[in-house]
C-alpha cells in the first residue's frame, strides 16, 4: 500500500508523464468525503481534489482542467491516481 508522501511516476497512453503523490490515508478519505453529494460522488469534485493534492505534471507543475483539455487523458489519469491512493483502503 502506498504511504503518505510516497511518489509514483505514471505515463499516460498519450505519452504525457505525471507524478502521483500520496496525501496520506486520512487526507485520501477526506478528499473522497468532500466529493460526496446527496446522490453519490461527484467526479468533478473528486478530480479537482486529485489535481490539487495528488496528480502533478512530471516536471513538478500542477495539473488543471485546462491541462487535460489540451493534452487529453483525463479519465485514464484519474483512474490511475484513484488506484494509487485508494488501494487497500
Amino acid at each position: 500500500m502506498a504511504k503518505k508522501g510516497e511518489h509514483k511516476q505514471y505515463e499516460a497512453t498519450n505519452g504525457q508523464k505525471y507524478t502521483f503523490q500520496h496525501p496520506g490515508l486520512r487526507e485520501s478519505i477526506r478528499m473522497r468525503d468532500r466529493a460526496k453529494t446527496e446522490t453519490g460522488t461527484s467526479a468533478e469534485a473528486l478530480y479537482s481534489e486529485f489535481m490539487e493534492h495528488v496528480v502533478f505534471i512530471a516536471d513538478g507543475g500542477r495539473t488543471s482542467w485546462d491541462h487535460f483539455e489540451e493534452h487529453g487523458g483525463l479519465n485514464e489519469v484519474m483512474k490511475a491516481a484513484s488506484n494509487f491512493i485508494f488501494q487497500d483502503i
